[in-house]
This record gives structure tokens, sequence and C-alpha cells, in this order.
């Protein structure tokens, strides 16, 4: 489970993106049109450490 506002919990859904758990951090998964490899991506913004670049 991972936390999402209103707005971004209706985009997930809206927009097809999917959302993976690798060791406890949320990964989410762009749909096909955004990105047609579906890479996974990670929410760096608020890791400890971390100056808010995605990795």
């Amino acid at each position: 489970m991972t936390l999402l506002c209103r707005y971004h919990h209706t985009i997930i859904h809206q927009q097809d993106w999917e959302i993976i758990m690798q060791d406890g951090i949320p990964y989410y998964i762009p749909p096909a049109w955004i990105d047609p490899q579906r890479k996974p991506i990670r929410n760096t913004m608020h890791v400890a450490g971390s100056v808010g670049t995605a990795s």
C-alpha cells in the first residue's frame, strides 16, 4: 500500500498507472502512452538525503 492524495488516486485509475512494491518502496509504472517500455519510476521527493530527482 501507498498513500496518495485524492487527485493522484483518481489519476492512477483513470490513466492506467500501476503501483508495485519492491522492498517496501512503491514504484509507479506509467501507462504505455507515456512510456512505451513502462519502466517503473520512484518518487524520491521525500526520501532522506535525496535532492528530489527520480531514480
